[in-house]
Formats: structure tokens, C-alpha cells, sequence
């Protein structure tokens, strides 16, 4: 998978368009290349389109929330009709999107989270690379703008993130439904939490 350098990091949209083009309108100043959608984009069938219509021309990546999954179900079958637009988009969507040592989840089960004891007993990778637990998990779901490393809950106050590349993080950027959304620059390792008015 080939993504940006930066990327705009959106979560439970629930079908707020006015405010998700507000979000797409910063990330185009802030030079953002990609848009990764961290499920539940909308509620209702008639939100699917015009969400799918604010984001076309966007190189995107996501995962499904529960009601993109049910309404992709619904549209294979032919119960629901969407645009092409929102078809494509809905064909693109995946449970889990991992590159480099970020993953892309919706509702995490548990984090990547390195685990010693596996590690000296030879249960973790065996020294493989690929088979680790990403170290970076993006998550949404929860509606609740928060960050943690595996030493506890991070202070996101200030409004930026350095991330260590000795740490693993879970993170959170908020539910854009609110306003909230997160820029991750994979150059400098930061992640911005960003609001917007809705």
C-alpha cells in the first residue's frame, strides 16, 4: 500500500459532511496527502453519498464500522443503490489496514502492544519483523480524543504528539462527528490533534 507522507486521520463521521469538508479543507492546507477513515463514516443510507462525494478526488484508505459493513452487505445484494462513487469506496473499505508499523483499526480488541515474557520465551516473531504487533494503532469508535503508550494515558493538551520509536501507542484522533481529527506526519513522527467547528 502506498500512502502520503501525511494523512489525515478521521473517525466516526456519522454522516456530518458539512463538518467532514471542514476537516478535508484543513488537511488540504496542511499538505495532507492521504485520508485513512477509522470507520463509521455514516448512520444512514442517505449519508453514504454525499460523504463518498466530499471525499472523491482524496486518495483514501479505511476500515469498516459496523454500519459501513451492514450497508455494504445490503448494497452487494442489491437491497441498497449507491452512487459509483460510494460503491468503490465501500469495496476499498477493510477490517484492519496495516503499512509500515501503523495499523488502522475501528474498534480495537487490543493494542499493539510488545510483550516481554513472549519475547524471552520465544512466542513473539521469532525475530521477525513482519510478525510483530503494529506499533502505532489508530483506532476510533469510542468517540473519546485520547493517546497512551504502554506506560499509561499521554497528555494530547498541547495539541501534538511526538512519537517515540522506542514507545507503542494506541490513539484515538476523537469522533469528527465533534469536530475532532488528527494529522499524522510520518516524516517527523508527530501526530496533531486538529477540531473544527461543526
Amino acid at each position: 500500500m502506498i500512502l502520503g507522507q501525511t494523512i489525515g486521520l478521521v473517525a466516526d463521521v456519522h454522516g456530518a459532511t458539512r463538518v467532514l469538508q471542514r476537516a478535508l479543507d484543513v488537511c488540504r492546507d496542511q499538505g495532507v496527502e492521504t485520508i485513512a477513515l477509522l470507520g463509521d463514516l455514516f448512520d444512514r443510507p442517505e449519508q453514504a453519498d454525499p460523504c463518498a462525494v466530499a471525499l472523491a478526488g482524496w486518495h483514501v484508505v479505511g476500515v469498516y464500522g459496523n454500519h459501513e459493513r451492514e450497508f455494504a452487505a445490503a448494497a452487494s445484494n442489491g437491497a441498497l443503490q449507491f452512487r459509483d462513487e460510494t460503491l468503490l469506496l465501500l469495496t476499498e473499505l477493510r477490517e484492519r489496514i496495516t503499512f509500515d508499523d501503523v495499523l488502522l483499526t475501528h474498534e480495537v480488541e487490543r493494542w499493539g502492544h510488545a510483550d516481554p515474557i513472549a519475547r524471552i520465551l520465544g512466542r513473539e516473531s521469532n525475530g521477525h519483523r513482519e510478525a510483530l504487533e503494529p506499533r502505532i494503532t489508530f483506532t476510533g469508535h469510542t468517540h473519546f480524543r485520547s493517546a497512551r503508550d504502554e506506560r499509561g494515558p499521554l497528555d494530547i493538551s498541547r495539541g501534538t504528539l511526538v512519537l517515540d520509536p522506542a514507545r507503542r501507542y494506541l490513539i484515538n484522533p476523537g469522533a469528527l462527528s465533534a469536530g475532532q481529527f488528527a494529522i499524522l506526519n510520518r516524516t517527523t513522527t508527530t501526530v496533531t490533534f486538529r477540531h473544527v467547528d461543526w
